[in-house]
């Protein structure tokens, strides 16, 4: 199975079904007709229509078809983040409403928690992101650290609420994006975070630290991200290189 090849698959029909090119209620074409549309297998047809299902976004019936059942998968947003464009796009399928901006010299503890410079001037953005088909619930609570050099970008931060801070950096000042580095861990919700997000207090969360970085490795753009356990799952899609020899 070319896992590559299913993922891209999925993804469009994913996409599509948000669109509203396939509605709730609708069916699907046929496996059959999916592989001629794009060109691939059945058994690759049929990964990603089993992918769809895991999520909740479609039900599969004998002599009836694969029925589309909801726009958001199961249990908030599921997404598989195979790349920066991945990230931008999640970005845009969002909201920001940004709650706080501050300004600040980062200290020997901020420097080791977060990957910045102990005595550089940075400023942080401060926000909750919304899926606009359910507003009352956001996705996360977002903190983006970036040096105060880059700080007209917040302004520009509140007016394009759909495009991530590091995207609005890389077009403002010609800066290359080469790398994200990602950290998760589970957490327990604070009160503090768990009333922004309307959610229970103790309860669990996900916690992404991501690192944005040029070309020379030098850091960008840190953010904290954090998200109810509920609303958000996190999709790693790993391949095995060509000519390697490991079983698992």
């Amino acid at each position: 199975m070319n896992e590559t090849r299913y993922a891209v698959v999925a993804k469009d029909l994913m996409e599509g079904i948000a669109s509203g090119r396939y509605p709730v209620g609708s069916l699907l074409p046929t496996e059959f007709e999916l592989c001629d549309l794009y060109d691939v297998s059945r058994h690759t047809v049929r990964a990603a229509i089993n992918q769809l299902q895991t999520q909740g976004l479609v039900s599969r019936r004998k002599r009836v078809g694969t029925r589309v059942e909801s726009v958001t998968p199961r249990g908030g947003y599921s997404h598989s983040l195979a790349s920066i464009s991945d990230l931008a796009h999640l970005a845009e399928t969002q909201i920001r409403d940004i709650q706080d901006v501050y300004h600040f010299v980062a200290d020997i503890a901020q420097a080791k928690r977060l990957g910045l410079v102990p005595g550089e001037h940075y400023f942080c953005v401060s926000s909750i992101r919304i899926d606009q088909q359910h507003p009352s619930a956001p996705l996360c609570w977002t903190d983006v650290y970036a040096q105060d050099l880059y700080a007209e970008v917040i302004e520009l931060a509140r007016e394009h609420p759909d495009q991530l801070i590091a995207s609005l950096i890389e077009a403002r000042f010609g800066r290359h994006i080469d790398v994200v580095d990602q950290q998760v861990r589970a957490v327990l919700l604070t009160p503090e975070i768990a009333r922004k997000l309307n959610a229970e207090p103790g309860s669990p969360g996900l916690k992404i630290l991501r690192h944005y970085r040029d070309d020379d490795g030098a850091l960008m753009v840190a953010s904290e991200t954090i998200h109810p356990d509920d609303r958000f799952t996190l999709v790693i899609q790993m391949k095995r290189e060509k000519g390697g020899g490991q079983s698992f």
